[in-house]
């Protein structure tokens, strides 16, 4: 048998899917804290019940109970309920709970026990005469039910219940009937979440009133006090005898306690006798968005903008086409990316189309619901593998019929019409074929918002934009190379291409946009040290014969500090032909002995190492090596003799430098070059917990998936592996196809 538990905790459901689970789960997972917990649903219709009884079945607390009501008693009969059951000393009934502090809650509960107060309160003190309960009453933030723990052996038997006439906030009600002996703490032991707030009605305040006028009603002062408020609130309520005014205004009750699905009801049936009710209406946007029906919030919000009359965005051919590319777990970005747009553009002239590259997540779902809602006459385009930023947004420009392509990432937040503002901008400056935003974060340091203080609107002539936010003239007819495969440089090469065909590139200075920088890219693996970069930078510059190699300003310096020049300017995974050819003709005996007895400096060495590790001098570069063992490394060198190590299967020196970044560095890549070296080593009790870990970190990183298939190739699974591998194709096909491999297709 259990021990009696110190704290009997009552939660009440009145339709409330939306936050059930939270606060169920944060009570569940109280590890030291005996308590008992009675969960009653009074009749939800919502499918808060269902939700309940997951939760349940899932944690299997031993000491839950839990009962369902067919037809609805209230809140204060259902707390009742529990009290004739609880066997605890001390009864808690919070509403939705948010956070616990179980460390707090124990204190507290220990000493409350062992005291003869009637409650404890959290954070506030209580009115301790009727003229403030008066005014305490006339407020509208008023304590909730969890705000207080009840000491139920120190109450009389004549007021340990709950008031059934107060639909909320009863245990307000049974501390205004108690005497003034309560504890007070200054700290929360729990928070609410966070949109919870009471609001309480007339009718709770005229019941509020009544049990005033029971307690301290013997004085004629305060019977003259009570009749004044009990007038004016009768007043209050003739005023507001509409009844749809009725309907709102519980409806707005409700929506404060997080019963959003019932709200909704009661505005629809408002808008089912008044399509135009402005409040209603004004109220449901907000009920969708609590639930995060964000398109049909938006849908809304543009009607009201056309005052209430249906029109449609696809009367006539749109002036711009937006483009955004998706991929992995993307839907919670894209989400808040078109939110932004719906919020803050007139999007009457726009079409918008989102290319699915084979999402893991539910975009798809999300994207029907966005095409079934005609959500900015919207296209959707589904890729069954990733095809990549560049081709993603050739289909997107097949697709579009607008004047201008507005090419987007996900990650984008506007705060103003910055899409109309583009637009407008190309309009008066016709010599333009591409023009970009500033922003707060971007690989193209000239488009950072920083450069433009106190400048004017003129565009600003640019060799390149970041794709982040770019508006392409359709006449122009760029088209983006697809040869960059998953990313980097498509867009600069973009502007290379308007280049060449005599348009300009700009920057509009005084358009702004939010960027969360690698929101996608990152998730799958790519930044600008990986080999995805590095192998496109190599193909950029020799497609545009940019030369990198300024020949004569090198020749200038003496042989060694030629060397160092080469070091900065050398791709480190794809070293140019024309710098290996300047490195093998300045790389003399003699050079290499005095490299080999100079005392360098900690940084002068680190890039010795790191110019010999790229031109595979092997040699030379172990001698200085062996010097490193008393220098603190930076990240980027170690990743990158990782890396060198990695690729000829010398994994005890991978080991050797991996042990070096304590705390620095990426610990990510770290741990994915760990558990690639683990799977080639055919070490599976290290490898399996550290891919499990990794996947719930990084569900979208395509060389997890790649690991899962050898391990599953490993233990004799073949249907597993083939579906592991297959993930890893469905996300970067460029990199993992699925097909039999010697060696594992890493990027750094």
């Amino acid at each position: 048998m259990p021990d009696k538990p110190l704290l009997s905790v009552a939660v009440i459901i009145r339709n409330q899917k939306d936050t059930v689970e939270a606060t169920l789960t944060t009570l569940f997972e109280l590890a030291r804290l005996p308590f008992e917990l009675f969960v009653i649903d009074d009749a939800s219709t919502d499918g808060s019940d269902e939700v309940i009884e997951s939760l349940l079945d899932y944690y299997g607390h031993e000491q839950t109970f839990y009962f369902r009501h067919e037809q609805t008693v209230g809140r204060a009969n259902s707390l009742n309920e529990v009290l004739l059951h609880c066997s605890g000393s001390l009864f808690w009934a919070p509403e939705r709970i948010q956070e616990i502090d179980e460390g707090l809650l124990i204190d507290i509960t220990t000493q409350l026990q062992s005291s003869d107060y009637f409650a404890l309160t959290q954070q506030q003190n209580l009115p301790n005469s009727p003229r403030k309960w008066v005014n305490f009453i006339s407020q509208n933030s008023w304590f909730q039910d969890g705000d207080f723990i009840w000491n139920l052996p120190a109450l009389s038997s004549n007021n340990a219940f709950f008031n059934p006439f107060a639909e909320s906030h009863p245990g307000l009600e049974l501390a205004l009937r108690l005497e003034n002996n309560f504890a007070l703490t200054d700290e929360q032991w729990y928070k609410p979440v966070d949109f919870y707030d009471t609001f309480p009605d007339l009718s709770l305040r005229h019941e509020m009133l009544l049990s005033i006028l029971r307690k301290y009603g013997h004085s004629q002062e305060i019977q003259e006090v009570l009749f004044d408020q009990l007038k004016e609130l009768n007043h209050q309520k003739q005023d507001g005898q509409k009844p749809e005014n009725n309907l709102l205004q519980r409806a707005e009750e409700m929506m404060q306690k997080g019963q959003f699905s019932s709200a909704l009801e009661l505005v629809e049936d408002v808008l089912r006798n008044e399509s135009n009710h402005s409040k209603a209406r004004q109220l449901k946007i907000e009920l969708l968005e609590k639930k995060r029906r964000f398109v049909e919030a938006s849908e809304l919000k543009h009607e009201q903008k056309r005052g209430g009359h249906e029109t449609s965005s696809t009367a006539g051919k749109p002036e711009v086409s937006i483009i955004i590319p998706t991929t992995g777990y993307g839907k919670g970005a894209l989400e808040h990316c078109l939110v932004s747009i719906s919020d803050h553009c007139d999007t009457s002239q726009f079409e918008l189309i989102v290319i699915d590259n084979a999402s893991l997540d539910d975009t798809h779902d999300y994207l029907d619901e966005l095409k079934e809602k005609q959500f900015l006459n919207c296209k959707i385009i589904t890729n069954k593998k990733n095809a990549g930023f560049a081709a993603s947004v050739n289909q997107g420009m097949e697709a579009a019929s607008g004047d201008y392509y507005c090419i987007m990432h996900n990650d984008i937040e506007l705060n103003d019409d910055a899409i109309e503002q583009l637009k407008k901008a190309m309009e008066s400056h016709s010599e333009f074929a591409v023009v970009g935003p500033a922003t707060d974060n971007a690989l193209n340091s000239d488009q950072n918002i920083r450069n433009f203080d106190g400048m004017t609107g003129e565009l600003i002539s640019a060799e390149y934009l970041d794709s982040f936010c770019m508006m392409v003239r359709a006449d122009a007819r760029l088209k983006m190379d697809e040869k960059y495969e998953l990313a980097f440089f498509e867009d600069v090469d973009l502007c290379f291409q308007a280049g060449v065909a005599g348009h300009k590139v700009g920057i509009a200075p005084n358009v702004r946009v939010g960027h969360h920088l690698g929101t996608t890219t990152l998730a799958l693996n790519l930044d600008t040290e990986s080999e995805q970069y590095w192998k496109n930078a190599a193909y950029f510059n020799e497609k545009w014969d940019v030369n990198i190699f300024p020949e004569k300003e090198v020749d200038a310096l003496n042989a060694f500090d030629q060397l160092l020049a080469l070091d900065e300017l050398v791709n480190p995974l794809f070293p140019e032909e024309e710098i290996k050819q300047h490195f093998e003709q300045l790389f003399t005996s003699e050079l290499k002995t005095e490299i080999l007895k100079t005392d360098h400096e900690p940084a002068t060495l680190c890039r010795l190492v790191h110019l010999f590790m790229v031109m595979d001098e092997r040699e030379v570069m172990r001698h200085l090596e062996d010097r490193l063992d008393n220098i603190e490394l930076p990240a980027s060198l170690i990743f990158q003799l990782v890396y060198f190590y990695f690729q000829r299967n010398i994994y005890s020196r991978c080991i050797h430098y991996l042990d070096q970044l304590n705390s620095q560095g990426n610990r990510l890549q770290a741990d994915l070059y760990r558990l690639s070296i683990y799977t080639e080593n055919k070490e599976l009790e290290q490898a399996i917990p550290l891919l499990k870990d990794l996947l719930d970190h990084a569900p979208a990183n395509p060389l997890l998936y790649k690991l899962a298939g050898e391990i599953h190739k490993f233990s004799g699974n073949e249907d597993e592996a083939g579906s592991f591998y297959d993930l890893a194709e469905q996300i970067d096909p460029f990199n993992f196809a699925n097909e039999e491999k010697d060696a594992f297709g890493f990027e750094l």
